[in-house]
């Protein structure tokens, strides 16, 4: 009798010691699935399928120059797509403004970001045309340079390329140029190249 008791007794203290194992180790599951959803969901995580950079002559508003890429189906996926809707005018000068967008989300990333994580981000446009200039009007809390808002100089006529790169958590301020951005831990959210002519 006291072996059967003794042998209860064991079994009954194994099953609870299992039942308090299986909690904690269901809890400690939970809790790393919630830390893993707040931290995509407190950064900047939106998949940006489309960028749209609109240029109007200051000028002449009918003189609109659009650079639009486009990526539907996202990383991994099929190469993305540009289309560049004309020539800039020589001589000229232009309002710019980028849009960022999540096609399939129909989210505007570039407001949002532009909201709420401007700090974390610059946008840089990269030229090799002599005499284009891109200057950036807008800014973050800090008064550091954002980009989505631009000032653009037309010069002498030319053929080359743009290129557009979206930085975030890169060095801030910096001297202006993408390797000096990413000298620290920052990434690059999007880098989109156009052909871009001036006549």
């Amino acid at each position: 009798m006291s072996n059967f008791k003794t042998k209860t007794m064991k079994t009954t203290k194994l099953l609870a010691i299992l039942f308090i194992s299986a909690l904690s180790f269901t809890a400690c599951s939970d809790n790393d699935d919630h830390d893993h959803d707040d931290h995509d969901h407190g950064e900047h995580e939106e998949e940006i399928t489309q960028l749209v950079y609109t240029l109007t002559n200051t000028s002449n508003s009918s003189d609109v120059v659009t650079f639009t890429f486009t990526d539907e189906d996202g990383d991994g996926g099929a190469d993305g797509t540009t289309d560049v809707s004309g020539n800039l005018t020589a001589n000229a000068t232009y309002s710019g403004a980028l849009e960022l967008i999540n096609l399939e989300e129909g989210e505007d990333v570039g407001a949002e970001i532009a909201e709420e994580d401007a700090e974390d981000h610059e946008i840089f446009y990269i030229t090799n045309v002599a005499g284009l200039q891109f200057d950036t009007t807008d800014v973050d809390t800090n008064s550091n340079p954002l980009g989505f808002n631009t000032d653009v100089t037309a010069g002498a006529a030319g053929t080359g390329i743009l290129t557009i790169s979206v930085v975030h958590e890169g060095k801030k301020p910096n001297n202006g140029t993408t390797e000096d951005a990413l000298s620290g831990e920052g990434t690059t959210d999007i880098e989109v190249v156009f052909d871009v002519t001036v006549d």
